[in-house]
């Protein structure tokens, strides 16, 4: 079950050129196109005539040709072309999605309900010239984005699954910081630990002399974006690093995954661009491995029930929101 009524990244803008690009998105094959004037469109990947996948054909000007007997499309889905005939059928055209390119990405609208463009996520720092944002990273997941949901409302974990590169002092977990602030909109998780040293990756962001207060903030917004904020602060300065997880399903065990890098210091240094995408690419791929293996697990044992904590509580209240969204879109 998915929550269709809402904007979902499809892709990012440079992964769509000239070839167009076949995704599943909520259980639906959708295949995006960018036109020969920059427009584009998303329509069904599945050809009217004999269920060819348009993902299988190439951009003709402003039209997407399928690749099996040349019949084209527009970006709406219009059927305005078969070379054996000069009748089109009604029957031909097939069905449209609302795109949106924005912050770097394809965004779709794969609901029955009117695309609401305020829905989409609001990301300022993506287009401000104070941040660099050219960081974007994408992961083929085999489990539900639900587990990387989980994963990300509760930044305890990277404590222990990332020790080795951002990781924190696990000792201090003993007193958390946590505050939560809930919604009917969403959650937001924070904690600030006050005069700790750097984590290992993150002092190569900025070298402050001594220890720093290092916050933590994680806004979940349903169904699946998850801004985290990480911030060392000290002397006065701010230095922030935001990671916008974007959470498109793909089937129930499977998603599509994107991270979007933004940060405000250094934003001018290509060399630490590379070194934070491969740093990031790490942590992420070991977030990856456990959602995977959480899915594995919850197919083998699917009775089993997980034991709620303390530190769940963020979590706990976003699986009652979308348990309320999902029951509403089975309605």
């Amino acid at each position: 079950m998915f929550v269709r009524n809402q904007w979902y990244v499809l892709c990012s803008s440079a992964d769509l050129a000239s070839r167009p690009l076949g995704r599943v998105v909520c259980g639906i094959p959708m295949v995006a196109f960018r036109t020969q004037s920059g427009r584009v469109g998303i329509v069904q990947d599945l050809c009217s005539h004999r269920r060819a996948p348009l993902s299988m054909g190439r951009v003709q000007g402003e039209n997407l040709r399928c690749v099996y007997h040349g019949m084209e499309f527009g970006t709406d889905g219009q059927c305005l072309h078969i070379p054996s005939q000069s009748v089109i059928p009604r029957m031909a055209h097939v069905q449209a999605f609302p795109a949106i390119e924005r912050y770097g990405f394809i965004w779709v609208w794969p609901g029955d309900a009117e695309a609401a463009e305020a829905l989409l996520p609001q990301l300022p720092w993506r287009e401000s010239k104070a941040w660099n944002s050219g960081l974007i990273q994408y992961f083929p997941v085999k489990a539900s984005y639900l587990y990387m949901n989980d994963n990300l409302l509760d930044l305890s974990h990277v404590a222990f699954l990332h020790e080795s590169s951002i990781g924190f002092d696990p000792r201090l977990l003993s007193e958390d910081p946590l505050e939560i602030e809930v919604t009917d909109d969403g959650v937001v998780n924070r904690r600030c630990f006050k005069d700790v040293e750097q984590a290992p990756a993150h002092r190569e962001w900025y070298p402050f002399p001594g220890r720093v207060d290092r916050v933590q903030v994680a806004e979940w917004t349903p169904p699946g974006r998850i801004s985290v904020l990480v911030r060392n602060s000290a002397e006065g300065v701010d230095v922030d690093l935001r990671a916008d997880h974007l959470l498109t399903p793909e089937t129930a065990t499977t998603h599509h995954y994107y991270i979007a890098l933004s940060r405000n210091f250094r934003i001018e240094d290509e060399a630490l661009s590379e070194r934070l995408n491969a740093d990031a690419l790490r942590v992420h791929q070991e977030d990856v491995d456990i959602a995977e293996a959480q899915q594995r697990m919850a197919l083998a044992m699917p009775h089993a029930r997980d034991l709620p904590l303390q530190a769940d509580r963020g979590m706990q209240a976003a699986h009652r929101i979308m348990k309320r969204l999902l029951d509403a879109s089975a309605v």
